[in-house]
């Protein structure tokens, strides 16, 4: 029997993290996997809570712990700081924390999501640890789906060392190339992929039920722009949604999102709310007839592959790149800067990633096989 390792940014929790945890559980049930399996995550509680399952993986906050103990460096010395953390005694130093999976794997892997990055440097951690323990434990390490950035360029003098980290991984793959170029030049010893994200685990149609016929208005907002948005696109929002049978929020963060909801509802009363849990385990009905308007990543990503046509936003240097991702595999959602909707009506249908699902699909299990079978 195997011992495995994923390891990411869930538990927050966050739809497009927890999308991806599922997805990972579902493809261990469905190759049967002898193994015991191992997630290490933001918030264990809430993994379990979300997340139950009758092979009893087993959910794990220690990891991070770890990683964040120790500050106020930045991203790369972070890596730096994981590749000689078993050399520096901290296992020793950290023993109240539960690293003995990792230590005990054949596997250990870095699964998707956009957790690498300056906003939260700690987890560069991650990175140099798993290098380590390969070099010591003779474990196979991957990662896949990777949202790597945004991150600054390491200093000269760390370049021969990030390039020998990145170099153990067996293989790195990145969902936008932006990335992929940029750690190709970092370390050019790598072996990277210019890949995909890890909700192409899933089929669109085991996401969502496409025999709605509901004619449904989706939104999908930030809480820390919202309010800056002016009255007038309420006011045009307002009167587009009536005509619609139904207005729905898609909760991604549940501790950012009531308050968006709140905010929603003194505007569209009829709104109602798609909690995570309910996206997570049961199907997302969807029409031909519906419409999206989103600023998170895998709403953006998950209407757009089952052809719902709409707006997406993007305000930072963060979500252009996540964004362009999805528009580089194909999504025709159009821009919007939230002062109009004057074009709304004229959208076409968000086809093209639609119709590329079954080979994007295809080229995520293929690359995961590599791993488990």
């Amino acid at each position: 029997m195997k011992n495995v390792v994923l390891i990411g940014g869930a538990g927050a929790p966050n739809y497009g993290d927890e999308l991806i945890v599922k997805g990972w559980i579902d493809y261990f049930d469905n190759i049967k996997i002898d193994a015991n399996i191992t997630f290490y995550e933001n918030i264990a509680n809430n993994e379990v809570k979300l997340h139950k399952n009758d092979n009893e993986y087993s959910f794990k906050d220690d990891l991070v712990k770890v990683a964040k103990s120790f500050t106020n460096i930045g991203f790369w010395e972070q890596v730096i700081r994981g590749y000689r953390f078993i050399d520096n005694g901290g296992l020793e130093k950290y023993s109240q924390y539960d690293l003995s999976p990792m230590l005990e794997a054949d596997i250990i892997q870095l699964h998707g999501g956009g957790y690498l990055n300056n906003y939260d440097p700690e987890k560069g951690f991650f990175i140099g640890l798993l290098a380590s323990i390969k070099e010591k434990y003779d474990a196979k390490i991957y990662a896949t789906g990777i949202g790597f950035g945004p991150v600054s360029p390491p200093s000269d003098d760390k370049l021969e060392l990030v390039d020998k980290i990145f170099s153990l991984f067996n293989f790195f793959e990145l969902r936008d190339v932006d990335n992929f170029r940029a750690l190709k030049k970092i370390a050019p010893s790598g072996s990277f992929i210019n890949g995909i994200d890890d909700c192409y685990l899933f089929k669109i149609n085991d996401l969502v039920d496409s025999t709605s016929r509901s004619k449904t208005l989706y939104l999908s907002f930030l809480s820390y722009n919202i309010k800056k948005i002016d009255s007038h696109y309420w006011h045009s929002l307002s009167k587009f949604s009536k005509k619609f049978d139904k207005v729905v929020f898609i909760e991604s963060y549940p501790w950012q999102d009531d308050e968006v909801f709140i905010f929603l509802k003194e505007r569209l009363p009829t709104i109602s709310k798609l909690k995570i849990a309910d996206s997570l385990h049961k199907k997302i009905p969807i029409s031909f007839d519906d419409f999206v308007i989103c600023s998170r990543f895998h709403v953006h990503y998950i209407l757009s592959r089952a052809g719902v046509k709409g707006y997406y936003s993007k305000d930072s240097k963060y979500y252009n790149v996540k964004h362009q991702s999805i528009l580089d595999r194909g999504s025709e959602l159009s821009f919007t800067d939230f002062t109009d909707l004057a074009d709304a009506s004229k959208l076409g249908s968000n086809s093209m990633l639609r119709d590329l699902d079954s080979v994007y699909h295809q080229f995520k299990l293929n690359l995961c096989n590599r791993i488990y079978l």
